[in-house]
């Protein structure tokens, strides 16, 4: 593979070869060729970071920019002043009427021209919001995590554990002893997440607006659906071995067993229950509690399915359908590095347009007793 071509993703991939390589330690190693062959990677990489820092401070200019196009005045030669940016209503039009090859009014054309001038050709900010809206509501868990878009590469601290001096009863008088905790550091370099889009020539008739909302949830729903999957993957991965747990019995659980999951969480405020809809009406439904009460109090109103102990339930369709993850979700630290954008090609042999969503994300649990993966045994 030509590493000039490499995402961030396939150089992460490469480098972790090349140690599992030096880590064998066989004859057959050429150091000095994997040398050249890791000094080449890190400098791709460094392209890679620079192209992104590039694009957010663009973006985060067009934000904040004060910045004014001229317009003549008809007549008398005198000019008014116009302030175009990614939030602009006109800006929005133009992007999505070139997009469909529509023609731009005159106005539409000058915040076009003056907006990817000077801050390249962003996703309009009322777009963007409607795309996070959609992924939101489809995936709760989207909402709910600590997240920075940062635009650029991220370090994390993460407690792993109090070795010595936890909170304890001590005798009057007597120092308690020096809290030890253990912590590691971790960096959010990003994965690359992306949904494309092809529609053919003979389709490809929509309007700006019509091309919008298509792509607004169409490309909404796809990254949406990755985003969260990942999520869910990483708070699986990062959860300690202790606070994952099978059920008792085969496709059944109970009160006192879920009661009990709440107590492994450590610094875990605002618990939140992630689980689909086969989990949740498929084993929660019909669980009661000593006196005979169902113990999952259905809640819609409040903008999740229910209640379980206390704890709101949200359907997340990521989550598997046998498991639930019972857990803090503030304690999952999100870097979203690169914002989703949309971007067009043409493939002229297939007679399609292609629409790429794109977005640079990655995450990680900052405390691995924060959540529980509660799996209900199958067989």
């Amino acid at each position: 593979m030509n590493i000039a071509e490499m995402t961030f993703a396939e150089i992460k991939q490469r480098k972790s070869e090349i140690k599992n390589l030096v880590e064998t330690k066989s004859e057959e190693i050429n150091a000095e060729v994997l040398n050249t062959e890791w000094d080449e990677l890190d400098a791709r990489e460094s392209q890679l970071n620079k192209i992104v820092e590039e694009r957010e401070a663009l973006a985060k200019r067009a934000l904040e920019s004060e910045d004014y196009v001229e317009k003549p005045q008809e007549g008398n030669g005198a000019l008014t002043m116009e302030k175009y940016t990614i939030k602009s209503p006109e800006y929005r039009s133009a992007y999505f009427k070139k997009m469909a090859d529509e023609v731009l009014n005159e106005v539409e054309e000058r915040a076009f021209t003056h907006v990817t001038s000077n801050f390249g050709g962003s996703l309009p900010v009322e777009t963007l919001n409607m795309i996070w809206s959609n992924m939101e509501e489809s995936h709760p868990i989207l909402g709910d995590i600590t997240l920075y878009r940062t635009g650029s590469i991220l370090e994390v601290t993460l407690h792993n554990a109090i070795a010595a001096g936890d909170a304890a009863v001590t005798a009057q008088g007597v120092a308690p002893a020096d809290e030890e905790n253990t912590f590691a550091k971790v960096t959010l370099s990003g994965k690359d997440f992306a949904k494309v889009v092809y529609v053919s020539y003979a389709l490809g008739t929509m309007s700006g607006g019509a091309l919008e909302q298509y792509l607004t949830s169409e490309i909404g729903e796809r990254l949406g659906a990755a985003l969260a999957a990942d999520i869910v993957a990483q708070i699986t991965a990062d959860t300690a071995t202790a606070n994952k747990v099978t059920s008792a019995e085969v496709k059944e659980t109970t009160y006192a067993e879920l009661n009990s999951l709440f107590a492994l969480l450590k610094q875990a405020k605002d618990k939140v229950i992630y689980a689909n809809d086969a989990a949740i009406y498929g084993y929660l439904t019909s669980i009661v509690d000593t006196t005979g009460r169902p113990i999952f109090l259905p809640d819609a109103n409040s903008g999740f399915a229910g209640r379980l102990i206390g704890a709101p339930v949200k359907v997340e369709d990521s989550v598997p359908a046998n498991v639930f993850l019972v857990g803090a979700p503030k304690k999952v630290i999100g870097n979203m590095i690169t914002d989703i954008m949309v971007e067009k090609d043409r493939d002229i042999a297939k007679h399609v347009d292609i629409y790429a969503g794109y977005a640079r994300f990655e995450c990680k649990l900052s405390n691995d007793k924060s959540f529980v993966i509660f799996t209900v045994k199958q067989v």
